[in-house]
């Protein structure tokens, strides 16, 4: 009994930090900058800007969540961008530009992407990939190449974790906190579902007597994968790899468009 009460416990201090880590992960800022021209002003151009980087896959949304314009990607889109537009009260003819995504490090990039296209000034080191000094990884800092999907995909289904790391290694979407973010969360959901899954698992088994064992009439083998709550315990386990490697195709797509955008800015 007493062990139950400690398993039990141990479950929800990994739910604990399993919520803390996704609500901290999900407080992003974004990144911002000042473009000239009111924001009716400037809605063709940030529209079709983004719609250059993304092969048509951004339209404008009627939530804007207070501000004066609002351009998300479309839900089958594998790069996933998030852009707000405000007037700045006190500024005759600016507006506001606020970019988000699901990387701090992708943010980074977009922002620079939209703000050389919409000013038509080149940025220190072209989209400025490379040359981030707050928030890009060092190990970024290298010629462009691209990401394989096999390997996105295949280590997701081994252990999501590594998937994270592989997809992080040497490229401009993952800033340094979105490594071990993406890391540690999928460890410790790996973690909490194996063990919900277990503790489920076991509590379908088959007792084995004791006057059965002296008898020795044929008893359950005390294996979790036989009892009846192994299908459960197998399919919470794949969930995260699932999840994982829609993410990791998301994660590849946008890292090769970014080596395409670096390469070439002509479309």
């Amino acid at each position: 009994m007493n062990k139950r009460k400690r398993f039990k416990s141990k479950i929800s201090k990994l739910f604990a930090i399993f919520f803390f880590l996704s609500s901290f992960s999900a407080s992003q800022a974004g990144e911002v900058f000042e473009l000239e021209g009111d924001p009716g002003e400037n809605d063709i151009k940030i529209i079709s800007a983004l719609n250059r980087l993304t092969y048509d896959r951004v339209l404008s949304d009627q939530n804007t969540k207070g501000f004066a314009f609002r351009y998300v990607s479309k839900w089958y889109s594998p790069m996933k961008i998030d852009v707000f537009v405000l007037g700045l009260a006190k500024r005759d003819k600016m507006s506001l530009i606020r970019i988000e995504s699901n990387k701090k490090g992708a943010e980074k990039v977009f922002r620079n992407f939209l703000q050389e296209e919409l000013t038509k000034k080149e940025l220190t080191g072209g989209l400025g990939i490379y040359n981030s000094a707050d928030g890009v990884s060092e190990e970024a800092k290298f010629e462009p190449y691209k990401k394989s999907y096999f390997w996105s995909e295949s280590l997701a289904l081994i252990q999501p974790a590594a998937s994270v790391f592989y997809n992080s290694y040497k490229s401009p979407v993952y800033a340094g906190s979105d490594r071990l973010k993406g890391m540690f969360g999928y460890i410790l959901t790996d973690l909490l579902l194996a063990g919900i899954g277990y503790y489920y698992a076991t509590t379908t088994m088959e007792k084995n007597s004791a006057l059965e064992t002296y008898f020795l009439k044929p008893t359950a083998s005390g294996n979790v994968m036989d009892s009846p709550g192994a299908p459960v315990f197998i399919g919470l386990l794949i969930l995260p790899r699932l999840y994982r490697m829609i993410g990791g195709w998301q994660d590849t797509y946008t890292h090769n468009r970014i080596m395409e955008i670096s390469v070439s800015k002509s479309f």
